[in-house]
């Protein structure tokens, strides 16, 4: 019982170092990318690669492992991302940027499935939960804690690039020295995108939706908060809030969905989104302080629509199927993330900082109605034929095997 704790804690701090670096890298990247004044639609581009990588690194990076191991694949992925990071700031051009983001998103698949692999191995029926809970507070709290990071160093330097860097490599240690080895991953075979969306039309755009709302957050919110007038630490604190507002709403909304109709849910969330970007859209005309508070709502609203989708659907498919379905979902994600800074700056180009906030409001509210129509129109999921809601990390298919033991050990319990 010790030597898993040991294991699971020496796990969980390479985690929450991980997070801390590449949350601080995010954030740097657009706050100095505006600096360097690229042009609004290139920055979103920049941050959309990161996307691509990352799915390329979700699709493949299973195979990387079984072939090399998991010890050296994680050795080797922190390191390429480590330098990486380096990279960035020797060569300060968009198109580096963009190349140096592809290869740091699949980097970061990579380290995300070997650490969830040894996660799951480490963890036992008796505390799998509570492990994937624990997991979860731990990288949402080090991507809120890195934010603040961005003021150790002024952004136009070298040093928050050096810091990142250091965070990364450091990550390496606790997992390096490890001699608990996980078992080869066998990764199921996605579910088709089109069976899918026929079993949970709601799910699947909720996670759609999610992609499109927090990927374009993620790759300009940074621009928007320094495009608005925040100073670097204002700039902190907004990212920060966003995050924090999400941990804080997780596992009530999600417990929530358990007693009534997710659907219900998700058309609260969706609004909810909309109402906090409508105030967020109007960044010239508020003080901090509210501009702050909508940051919150935002996050509140915006953080656990993955998960409770992801609960949606799986209320509708065999428990067989909780992988493949998840799988598939986590692309598409992915896709949405992919296309949300690139419209998100497209947004800005157009109306300003605030079209950030115009264009995730309007995902919301489309949505918002979405879901309204399928309430409406299409069954409802009895109470006896829900699973307990499991907060799932949008991260990888190891996450999911996580989540979909413990939803069978609830079952089995009851």
């Amino acid at each position: 019982m010790f030597a898993t704790v040991i294991t699971i804690s020496a796990l969980l701090l390479a985690v929450f170092g991980m997070n801390l670096g590449f949350g601080l890298q995010a954030t740097l990247l657009g706050v100095r990318a505006g600096l360097e004044a690229f042009a609004l639609p290139m920055i979103g581009a920049i941050m959309a690669l990161y996307y691509v990588g990352y799915i390329g690194g979700s699709l493949f990076g299973p195979s990387l492992i079984n072939r090399i191991g998991h010890i050296r694949t994680f050795a080797a992925l922190a390191s390429i991302a480590s330098a990486a990071t380096l990279v960035h700031a020797i060569f300060v051009d968009p198109f580096t940027w963009m190349a140096l983001r592809a290869i740091t998103g699949f980097c970061l698949a990579g380290l995300i499935i070997v650490s969830e692999s040894w996660l799951n191995q480490a963890s036992n029926n008796t505390n799998r939960g509570s492990v994937l809970s624990t997991y979860m507070i731990v990288t949402l709290g080090a991507t809120a804690i890195s934010q603040f990071l961005l003021n150790a160093a002024p952004p136009e330097g070298t040093n928050l690039f050096i810091l990142v860097s250091v965070l990364v490599s450091l990550s390496l240690v606790p997992l390096t020295v490890t001699n608990k080895q996980a078992p080869p991953l066998t990764p199921k075979k996605p579910m088709s995108m089109k069976r899918l969306f026929t079993i949970s039309p709601a799910g699947v755009a909720g996670c759609f939706a999610t992609g499109l709302v927090n990927g374009s957050f993620w790759g300009m919110g940074a621009v928007y908060a320094q495009k608005s007038g925040m100073l670097t630490q204002e700039i902190s604190v907004f990212m920060a809030i966003v995050v924090l507002g999400g941990i804080l709403t997780q596992w009530p909304l999600g417990k929530l969905s358990d007693r009534i109709d997710r659907r219900l849910v998700i058309i609260a969330i969706a609004f909810s989104i909309m109402g906090a970007s409508i105030a967020l859209s109007l960044a010239g005309n508020v003080a901090i302080e509210l501009r702050l508070l909508a940051g919150g709502l935002f996050g509140m609203a915006a953080f656990p629509l993955y998960a409770i989708s992801i609960a949606h659907v799986n209320d509708k498919v065999r428990a067989s199927d909780f992988v493949p379905a998840s799988s598939t979902l986590l692309v598409i994600y992915g896709i949405g993330a992919v296309m949300g800074p690139v419209s998100g700056s497209v947004a800005m180009a157009q109306y300003g900082p605030g079209g950030l906030f115009y264009y995730t409001a309007i995902v919301a509210l489309l949505l918002g109605f979405f879901a309204t129509h399928r309430l409406l129109t299409g069954k409802k999921v009895s109470r006896s034929d829900k699973e307990d809601f499991v907060s799932v990390p949008k991260t990888s298919q190891i996450a999911a095997n996580m989540a979909a033991a413990v939803s069978e050990e609830k079952s089995a319990d009851d």
